[in-house]
């Protein structure tokens, strides 16, 4: 009896263990097998964002700016369902998403010459602004704007709070 409650009791804590360990694994996108949420960029003009995943279902936006940073926030098939830098949610086909990373500028922000509040700037980008998310120095992130590249401190940015896949 007492080797039955000692087994008993090591496969709880070995399923407790387990599932503490898969608790802190990031989640994974069932159908690309990368991770979620993770950033990618709008590779199409006119792409339709629709309310579900599928073409039966309505568009809810069309989005027209190339580059545009999204967020995937979930996967079902082809479809990805995507967060823009407004918070809108909607699903796109994964033939519209580019896995490069670009960034939106949220506040007017200075394009730095270096990765530190004293660099000179080389450029001033309005709200608005896309840019190449090309690296990350600690809370300052590497961006090419229009043939400029710099630095920009990342609370300044959407799409940029974290720097896998650049």
């Amino acid at each position: 009896m007492r080797r039955g409650y000692a087994a008993a009791l090591g496969a709880a804590f070995m399923l407790v263990s387990f599932g503490a360990a898969m608790a802190d694994a990031p989640a994974v996108g069932t159908d690309s097998n990368l991770p979620l949420p993770r950033y990618v960029s709008l590779d199409a003009q006119n792409a339709n964002g629709r309310r579900g995943p599928g073409l039966d279902q309505r568009v809810e936006w069309i989005y027209q700016r190339s580059g545009l940073p999204l967020q995937v926030t979930a996967e079902s098939g082809p479809w990805r369902r995507v967060r823009d830098p407004d918070g809108a949610e909607v699903w796109m086909h994964a033939q519209h998403l580019a896995m490069r990373r670009s960034v939106y500028v949220r506040e007017e922000a200075a394009l730095r010459r270096g990765a530190q509040a004293g660099a000179r700037p080389a450029a001033y980008l309005q709200p608005g602004v896309v840019g190449a998310l090309t690296g990350c120095e600690g809370e300052w992130r590497r961006v090419s704007v229009g043939g400029r590249v710099g630095w920009v401190e990342a609370d300044r940015l959407w799409g940029a709070d974290d720097c896998s896949g650049i």
